[in-house]
């Protein structure tokens, strides 16, 4: 129960300091640093499931593969969300 609390707080307080401080300028790109296409097209080569040796070569543009990246984390802090409240993984589905 200490450590459910524990991580509780720590996750508020990670929370409250990645927010921005009313008042101050927001952070801009480095001096030097060039701004990303947005449209670009990426490719990258992806295992296929259930086969260890496949591999599937995905392109999709920049704006794609950062959407799918917030999905991805998304959804991986919802499964250990449920998992950390629900014991173990147990949870009445609702």
């Amino acid at each position: 129960m200490k450590t459910a609390i524990f991580l509780v707080t720590a996750l508020a307080a990670s929370a409250a300091l990645a927010q921005p401080q009313p008042g101050a300028p927001p952070r801009s790109a480095p001096a030097g640093a060039r701004m990303l296409d947005p449209n670009q097209t990426i490719c990258r080569s992806q295992s296929v499931v259930g086969s260890r040796l496949t591999r599937a070569r995905v392109c999709v543009t920049r704006q794609q593969w950062l959407e799918q990246q917030q999905r991805d984390r998304l959804l991986a802090e919802q499964a250990q969300t449920r998992r950390m409240w629900c014991g173990g993984g147990v949870c009445p589905t609702g």
